[in-house]
């Protein structure tokens, strides 16, 4: 059994580079956690272990930085015993997390890919719930561990929320320089689950029926244009990408969208009037739809609408 004892260490005798029970991720907002210790305090004082004429840090990363951000020269810290072991130090510092709030996805990735150097997947299993603090079967904790062997910077955009753990799992069958184009494109955008999911169908498909690698069309001149573009917004370069790459999959209807949204333009139906084709026109439904706040606009929106109705390029738009 570990014990521990509360006591005051000069913050330079701790090494920062040895981070081998970092669980949580850096803080972005640093500067907000040293601001909140320098007004309340440290209620939950970090965890060092001494080792080789210094302190390593088992729990409290980032409170350790706020408080060099705090130019503080001492700090309290709880310390183990020189002794511990590396296993029940690693569950100390899973636990100090896992007990006070759920786990992010990436924290439990990496700290299932931790415990594995002394835990298969059934024995996490069994002992998910003391560790955890929630019930993980063997299957579920294969899988993270699976996550767990994409390049570093694939955790880091799972905590950033970039890409999704669905994401992540179709990545994982992938080559290695293939993964790591893709980790390069979810680093610049900022798309929902399901678009990052169609992105790499996309280029999957493309690739398949072009007859080349990946690798090879991750070059695409224009696709590049907007990764590399850093003036444009993530949530701008998620549309282009997505538009290039329908364009790319799909040029016949492309062109065909192009061309009936350029007839439904020249209608002029102004901007509280929705004219909507149907999707890549596998039926012939079109949805027209308006907003109004009040009678007056209803009326207008209802005029315009019928005033459209003697517009010969309305039927044009229906006989595609």
């Amino acid at each position: 059994m570990m014990s521990e004892h509360l006591c005051k260490i000069d913050i330079g005798d701790i090494d920062l580079t040895d981070q081998r029970y970092q669980i949580s991720f850096s803080n972005e907002n640093i500067a907000f956690l040293g601001q909140s210790i320098r007004e309340t305090g440290m209620i939950h004082p970090p965890m060092v272990r001494p080792l080789n004429n210094q302190y390593i840090i088992v729990s409290g990363f980032n409170r350790i930085k706020a408080s060099i951000y705090n130019k503080k020269d001492t700090i309290l810290v709880y310390t183990i015993k020189p002794d511990a072991d590396e296993y029940q130090c690693l569950l100390k510092s899973i636990t100090a997390i896992s007990f006070k709030r759920q786990l992010s996805q990436a924290e439990l990735i990496r700290s299932i890919k931790l415990l594995n150097k002394f835990l298969d997947e059934k024995q996490m299993a069994d002992k998910s719930a003391a560790i955890f603090n929630m019930e993980l079967n063997a299957i579920f904790i294969k899988d993270l561990l699976n996550i767990a062997n994409l390049p570093e910077p694939a955790l880091e955009l799972i905590h950033k929320g970039n890409i999704s753990f669905k994401t992540a799992r179709r990545m994982q069958f992938f080559q290695q320089e293939t993964i790591k184009s893709f980790l390069n494109i979810f680093s610049k955008i900022k798309a929902s689950n399901n678009k990052q999911l169609e992105i790499i169908q996309y280029i999957e498909e493309i690739s398949k029926r072009d007859a080349i690698s990946m690798e090879v069309f991750f070059q695409n001149h224009e696709i590049q244009k907007i990764i590399l573009n850093e003036k444009s917004e993530p949530l701008l370069k998620t549309k282009l990408i997505r538009e290039n790459l329908y364009k790319l999959r799909f040029p016949t209807i492309f062109k065909t969208r192009q061309k009936v949204q350029r007839k439904i333009n020249n209608l002029k139906l102004g901007n509280t009037i929705k004219f909507v084709p149907p999707e890549n026109f596998e039926s012939q439904n079109y949805s027209i739809s308006f907003n109004a706040k009040n009678y007056i606009e209803f009326k207008a929106n209802i005029k315009t609408l019928n005033n459209v109705l003697e517009n010969q390029k309305l039927e044009e738009v229906f006989n595609q």
